[in-house]
């Protein structure tokens, strides 16, 4: 084991939130909506932390499941639609 890996398993044991900004970024990381850099920046941190490894595998097994067992996709009915456009004006403070 590398001394710079020894180095971020203290880090991370010592601050487990250390990575609580990094977990915020993995949804759009495993979209692909991050900028080169940002993209770049995380896939080298996720190279080096099991944990947000884990995090990302998982979150990408969840939507291979979701797609290949979920209900197939269906346009919403105009009139549900609606209902939830006037719920949604009608309670400004849910947003």
């Amino acid at each position: 084991m590398s001394m710079k890996l020894i180095k971020d398993l203290w880090k991370r044991l010592l601050r487990p939130d250390a990575c609580s900004h990094t977990k915020k970024l993995l949804f759009e990381f495993v979209e692909g909506e991050l900028t080169p850099e940002t993209h770049h920046k995380l896939e080298k941190h996720i190279g080096t932390c099991p944990p947000c490894l884990d995090y990302v595998n998982s979150y990408r097994r969840t939507i291979v499941m979701t797609h290949h067992h979920g209900l197939p996709e269906e346009p919403m009915p105009p009139a549900l639609k609606e209902k939830l456009c006037e719920f949604i004006k009608q309670n400004p403070d849910l947003k």
